[in-house]
């Protein structure tokens, strides 16, 4: 069994390591060596998990300030395909929360794509992370072979690693697990190569509660049905911006479970309740 151990990383061959992980998972640069070293001395945290003595991901967080408050803006998070499914994202962002706590921070926020169950699964069902944003092509069209040429639509995410909240979430054991009659936004059918597509997106809901469906494989749809990936792209767009500038944010991820027959869901959620609007809008999409 390969010794795993997680630390932050300082020395100048780490961060020229952390150029080849980017390389290796992204297909492109985006952070040299001298920002990640820049970083890890002036106020920021560059943090590596090794397997067997050999780098296998890092994060790159530097310190920034939102609404009005100092954060770790995390600005990079990267495993190696052949370490990925073994924790060690979820043992990088412990230690980053141990790091940032100590200087004061109570808040960690970052990106990523809302189309990503694998890192919604962590960043919201694991760790309690909250989707308060969605910002449409984030970073613009980069060369990247996950995005394959798809806007770079981006959930920000806040985790208040400070919280109680937090706390109990990082606790919590057991199954995530579907509350009856809880209304869904998006109808799916199944369509063609086993991939799921939207039937009907109702848009005029007001329940405190919402369920957001998701595809479960969205990078295999990408590489196989690059058509139906750009449409997703566009009909989850149109959802979750929708319900967020009505005071919803993403606050749970259902992954893929018995519970949920294989599927997964977002959680959309409303602080302060109130009745539908008089005129639900339903959208048949197909």
């Amino acid at each position: 069994m390969e010794r795993i151990s997680i630390r932050p990383l300082m020395s100048l061959e780490d961060f020229r390591e952390c150029e080849r992980i980017q390389l290796e998972v992204w297909g492109a640069l985006g952070e040299a060596s001298e920002v990640l070293s820049v970083t890890a001395k002036y106020g920021g945290a560059v943090i590596g998990a090794f397997a067997s003595g050999k780098l296998a991901g890092f994060i790159y967080a530097f310190s920034a300030r939102r609404r009005g408050q100092w954060i770790h803006w995390s600005h990079q998070m990267a495993v190696r395909p052949s370490h990925r499914d073994r924790g060690l994202g979820f043992r990088m962002k412990m230690v980053h929360r141990r790091m940032a706590l100590a200087a004061g921070i109570r808040s960690i926020c970052w990106t990523f794509d809302p189309l990503e169950s694998r890192n919604a699964t962590i960043n919201i069902a694991r760790l309690g992370g909250r989707a308060e944003e969605y910002v449409v092509n984030c970073y613009g069209n980069f060369a990247s072979r996950i995005e394959r040429g798809l806007p770079t639509d981006r959930f920000v995410v806040n985790w208040r690693i400070g919280s109680a909240e937090v706390a109990r979430r990082l606790t919590r054991s057991g199954e995530h697990r579907l509350r009856p009659h809880t209304p869904v936004v998006n109808e799916v059918r199944a369509g063609r190569n086993g991939f799921i597509v939207n039937r009907r997106i109702h848009l005029g809901l007001g329940a405190r509660r919402l369920l957001v469906e998701i595809p479960a494989n969205t990078d295999e749809m990408r590489a196989k049905a690059i058509v139906l990936a750009r449409r997703w792209r566009k009909e989850s767009r149109r959802i979750f911006r929708h319900y967020f500038s009505r005071g919803y944010q993403a606050v749970e991820f259902l992954p893929p479970s018995r519970d949920t027959g294989g599927r997964c869901f977002y959680v959309l959620q409303r602080n302060a309740v109130r009745p539908p609007d008089a005129r639900e809008t339903a959208v048949r999409t197909s």
